[in-house]
């Protein structure tokens, strides 16, 4: 009787393995990254002609289909023209910015997703602090003078990226208000642009 019972205790025990479930596993990709091609627009358009964007993201998820993406951005600047700046009671001609600085985070949302998650639309709303460098005149006049100068900004932007199997396209529009924060260079300065390029995802 006894090896009965065991034998029952020892059938349920097998069932009730067979028919354990385990959480699916979350496997969004975590690592972004995204080359595009900038366009500036209005005042902006007057200080370069284009910009080449590098940029790494990583990926961090606050709620279903939901994410925070913390990352920087690198602008190689096409054709950037020089810039009337006030320095210590004088104006002195800077010459063309050649490099932008983007630190900042974006608020990325899932618009839709199919059903075996190969293929997403996102909406993505940043803010960052960005910098666009510059440098002084290369002439034995300012040759011993300390300045460095760059011109900084609270940037915000709104995108959509379409992706598939973890590569895509994205488009995106900038605002970057530089005079905000840089007295020394002419007001209307501009600071928007449009972005649109590729980009790839996994993880590690």
């Amino acid at each position: 009787m006894n090896k009965v019972v065991i034998l029952v205790l020892f059938a349920f025990k097998m069932n009730a393995q067979d028919t354990i479930t385990f959480p699916k596993i979350d496997l969004y990709k975590r690592n972004i990254v995204e080359v595009s091609y900038g366009k500036p627009l209005g005042q902006l358009s007057d200080k370069y002609e284009s910009a080449i964007n590098s940029a790494f993201y990583m990926r961090t998820k606050i709620a279903r289909l939901q994410f925070i993406d913390f990352g920087v951005e690198i602008g190689a600047i096409v054709k950037g023209s020089t810039l009337d700046y006030r320095f210590e009671n004088q104006k002195i001609v800077l010459d063309g910015t050649k490099t932008s600085f983007l630190l900042g985070l974006r608020y990325t949302r899932f618009l839709y997703q199919s059903k075996n998650e190969n293929l997403h639309i996102e909406s993505n709303a940043g803010i960052g602090w960005k910098y666009l460098y510059y440098q002084k005149p290369q002439t034995e006049t300012y040759k011993d003078i300390d300045l460095k100068p760059s011109i900084h900004t609270i940037a915000v932007s709104q995108g959509i990226k379409i992706m598939y199997h973890g590569f895509g396209v994205h488009f995106n529009y900038q605002y970057a208000p530089y005079e905000l924060f840089n007295s020394k260079i002419e007001k209307n300065f501009g600071g928007s642009s449009l972005n649109f390029g590729v980009s790839g995802s996994w993880n590690f």
